[in-house]
């Protein structure tokens, strides 16, 4: 038996632009960042976790999850993503199991590249 065809086209609930200098995350509860494109460090959208995309901009670690996050990837790496609002009321609902959207976005400090280092030079630990 084969499963029902849809015929509404999947939706993306996130806006593009062709150059946006900006991209803004909405958490939908407490806060809305708006965070430069050129702070852009890392993306990251790990097999072993489909729902969870971890993108790294600026002094921020931004995780976001969601449902079918393949667009929404495409639209981070090619810096095309606008603006991105978390949407839980979607979660579950059958009408949006093909959409692109974010359930959740978290915003948390990311870690420092390197650990501060005495008079600010970096030991590298090349002696032979």
């Amino acid at each position: 038996m084969n499963p029902p065809v849809s015929i509404w086209k999947p939706k993306q609930f996130f806006d593009t632009a062709a150059h946006p200098d900006h991209v803004t995350f909405d958490d939908g509860t407490e806060q809305r960042r708006n965070i430069p494109w050129v702070d852009y460090v890392e993306g990251c959208w790990d097999h072993a976790e489909p729902h969870t995309i971890r993108v790294e901009i600026g002094n921020w670690l931004v995780l976001i999850r969601g449902c079918n996050l393949g667009p929404l990837f495409v639209a981070i790496e090619e810096r095309t993503l606008l603006r991105l609002r978390a949407q839980p009321e979607r979660d579950g609902n059958p009408d949006h199991a093909n959409d692109s959207f974010a359930t959740e976005i978290r915003f948390l400090r990311a870690p420092s590249a390197l650990p501060p280092q005495a008079g600010g030079q970096i030991e590298l630990g090349l002696r032979e």
